[in-house]
């Protein structure tokens, strides 16, 4: 009999630190997602961007599930959207 409030206060502990874990790590993933699929959404002719694997090119095409980079001139290179990282600004350095 002794044991219930153990259990009780053993078992909240266990749903404050889900809780924890989930503020913590599944939200801003959640987050970095949905960031993630709005650039790739909005990328558009002419954005500097740079890819996962370091490529920066400026966008020349773009189609439904890749993107036509022209990474020199006359060099062009088709990816998958997903390979977006982040579009390049004005003071961004190559």
């Amino acid at each position: 009999m002794n044991d219930i409030p153990h259990l009780v206060l053993m078992g909240a502990l266990w749903l404050v630190l889900l809780g924890f874990f989930f503020w913590m790590v599944v939200r801003p993933h959640k987050r970095r997602i949905a960031e993630h699929q709005k650039l790739m959404q909005d990328v558009q002719r002419g954005d500097r961007i740079v890819t996962a694997g370091g490529l920066y090119g400026y966008v020349v095409g773009l189609q439904e599930k890749t993107v036509t980079l022209e990474i020199d001139k006359g060099v062009q290179v088709t990816l998958d959207r997903r390979a977006i990282r982040r579009k390049c600004g004005e003071g961004d350095e190559e």
